[in-house]
């Protein structure tokens, strides 16, 4: 019976490891949209460890890894070591995702989708979008930021791998059980 709960604190130790997959939309006052996907831990309002993030604007996808990025209004500049505000509180974002790192290879940037909101006077609260998949001409600007579009969501999607350990897991728990009653 101890392994057997032992088993079952571990699976659900391995469950709750795993990252939340999110859907995010932000529809710019010119009714130009952008959609995508990222990864992360919920944490209040805030997505923590964003990851695997993908992006779509206008029907046409940022094309390779995207790097995130918050401002910092005491620098001026993205602050890419203390990664991307996400929320599900427009008006809590602070981020920038990228196809390279606006921080140190701000003059590689061609695809990249923002929204912050900031007391700073060089940036203040905006979205910008600019897809240069093609000739650059994807581009869409909010200033102030357009908060009532914006919308992150959970997005379950059941993991086949773990429910195959589970129902495996539980499988072997039986039979261990059934050969010690047979003993």
């Amino acid at each position: 019976m101890k392994k057997i709960c032992s088993a079952a604190i571990l699976l659900a130790a391995f469950a709750s490891a795993h990252a939340e997959n999110f859907t995010f939309a932000y529809t710019f006052g010119d009714s130009q949209a952008i959609t995508g996907s990222l990864s992360g831990h919920l944490n209040g309002d805030l997505v923590e460890n964003v990851s695997n993030v993908h992006i779509n604007f206008n029907g046409t996808d940022f094309t390779g890894s995207l790097a995130g990025a918050s401002w910092d209004a005491s620098t001026h500049n993205w602050n890419s070591a203390a990664g991307a505000v996400v929320s599900t509180v427009a008006g809590k974002n602070n981020f920038i995702f990228a196809d390279a790192n606006p921080q140190t290879n701000y003059n590689d940037v061609t695809n990249y989708f923002f929204f912050v909101t900031s007391s700073d006077a060089q940036i203040g609260n905006q979205a910008y979008a600019l897809n240069c998949n093609g000739n650059c001409t994807d581009m869409a600007f909010d200033q102030p930021t357009n908060n009532i579009s914006w919308s992150l969501v959970a997005a379950p999607v059941p993991e086949p791998g773990s429910a195959a350990m589970l129902i495996a897991g539980l499988g072997v728990a039986g039979v261990v059980a059934r050969r010690r009653r047979q003993a």
